[in-house]
């Protein structure tokens, strides 16, 4: 097993000390594991399988079968993708009589409808300035 581990190390590119640390275990038991003097127990196999599920735990134990479980992309991803709906953006620079405009003598002043959806009204507008400054503005 302590071949199999070293292998799987390698793969994940992973140095002893790393996955020590990755699993919560000490360091030195790695490092006993990996030179064959101790054998993994239970509590190193329930956290090499609960940080790294991926892995099967038949190959890390008796060397059969493949390193990982294969998984297909519905375990993987069990929610059915939802279509995208498309968005109408209105036109911004058309001049249509749905836009309202700022009052150009007082910025303060600002039309209280919004432009996206007419039930719905404006809050507050920042602004923000290349100086990492920043004005807010409440409509009256």
């Amino acid at each position: 097993m302590n071949n199999r581990l070293t292998q799987f190390l390698t793969t994940e590119q992973l140095t002893p000390t790393r996955f020590a640390d990755l699993l919560g275990v000490q360091r030195s038991g790695i490092s006993h594991i990996l030179s064959g003097r101790n054998k993994p127990g239970y509590d190193f196999l329930e956290k090499f399988i609960t940080r790294f599920p991926s892995v099967n735990i038949e190959w890390l134990i008796t060397g059969r079968g493949k390193m990982y479980k294969e998984m297909n992309k519905l375990q993987l991803f069990p929610v059915q993708p939802i279509e995208p709906t498309p968005i109408e953006e209105p036109e911004l620079f058309s001049g249509s009589p749905e836009k309202k405009e700022i009052e150009a003598e007082n910025p303060a002043k600002i039309q209280t409808e919004s432009i996206l959806n007419p039930s719905k009204t404006v809050e507050k507008v920042v602004v923000f300035y290349t100086d990492k400054t920043f004005s807010a503005y409440l409509p009256e």
